[in-house]
């Protein structure tokens, strides 16, 4: 009794299947008129999809074609200006790149002309291996046997101090700023960074 009931149920769950597969019963759907038209439309339909996709494609990789030019230009652009300053030294392009500055007729640009030729003094200090806790402290402890610029080293750092905290806000002359990146400039010259 047992096994009828359980063979019975499971022919119950078994048989729309094999329905299907003989094209009999509710679920064979494809036989259906309507199935027909759905067919046509859903291939309409995937196919305009497939030729908008084909043609986005299409369009990316035009896009990526161009992009790959302006990069190579650029890139050919920066080998070019690479080639006119590898005659250089990579100080004395970053200490070309601050002289610059002075030719603006803006009295910001000389101060950061200044802040950054003091930024230079400190790298070079720092291979030194003075202790300190800033440029200054460092600036105190070094013997003036090792360092002949030393006093234009400080009091090049002394205006960029000034500058850097505002102290009395005198503004800065185009005149003062050149003296002082000359300052910074023997600087540079004693420890052959430029």
């Amino acid at each position: 009794m047992f096994l009828d009931t359980a063979f019975y149920f499971l022919y119950r769950l078994i048989n729309p299947f094999f329905q299907l597969l003989r094209g009999e019963g509710p679920l064979a759907v494809w036989k259906a008129d309507g199935f027909a038209g759905f067919l046509f439309w859903y291939k309409v339909v995937s196919g305009s999809v497939i030729i908008l996709l084909v043609c986005g494609l299409v369009y990316v990789a035009y896009r990526m074609i161009l992009l790959g030019g302006e990069i190579k230009e650029k890139e050919l652009v920066a080998r070019q200006e690479d080639t006119e300053t590898s005659g250089l030294s990579s100080g004395a392009v970053r200490w070309s790149h601050i002289t610059e500055k002075l030719q603006s007729e803006s009295e910001a640009d000389w101060k950061v002309a200044i802040i950054e030729a003091d930024a230079i003094l400190e790298d070079i200090v720092s291979t030194m291996n003075v202790a300190g806790a800033s440029l200054g402290d460092k600036l105190k402890n070094i013997e003036k046997s090792d360092f002949l610029t030393l006093e234009s080293a400080w009091e090049a750092h002394k205006v960029r101090n000034r500058i850097a905290h505002d102290v009395d806000g005198v503004p800065l002359s185009r005149r003062e700023a050149v003296r002082i990146l000359g300052l910074y400039e023997n600087v540079l010259r004693e420890f052959k960074y430029i």
